[in-house]
């Protein structure tokens, strides 16, 4: 599949699994990578801590889902290269055509900052009622 032929709905279905994002958002200011280095970087990243911080396992886990699901996954839109052989993972010519977009996706996603969090459920409200028709 060719890179113009991504639609939105494309290109935002691949950003909205954190661990593809994350590939994107790498290579924004990297053009290779190996995947032990990329597995690493990403599983701080989900973990909001830092590289030193992951344990084998947490990384193990990030690798496994990048080789069987993620990469290829991008690496079918154009996006990067995988070599299984050496582990290098390339960016591909596609990637710069939604650069911008990922850019924006990552300038959004530092910007949202939560602070605090509900202890209200809408699952426990009273629930709304529907005017009868007596009453219009």
């Amino acid at each position: 599949m060719t890179l113009s032929n991504l639609s939105l709905d494309t290109i935002y279905g691949m950003l909205s699994e954190p661990r593809r994002r994350y590939v994107l958002y790498y290579f924004l200011d990297n053009d290779h990578a190996n995947i032990e280095s990329l597995s690493l970087q990403i599983a701080a990243w989900a973990q909001d801590d830092t590289v030193d911080a992951i344990t084998e396992e947490q990384k193990q886990s990030v690798t496994t889902s990048l080789i069987h699901s993620h990469l290829p996954k991008l690496e079918d839109h154009g996006l990067v290269e995988y070599d299984g052989r050496t582990g290098d993972v390339i960016v591909d010519d596609g990637f710069d055509e939604i650069r911008m977009t990922i850019g924006r996706a990552r300038a959004a996603e530092e910007e949202v900052e939560v602070t605090g969090t509900s202890m209200e459920s809408f699952l426990y409200s009273e629930p709304l009622t529907q005017p009868s028709n007596a009453d219009h």
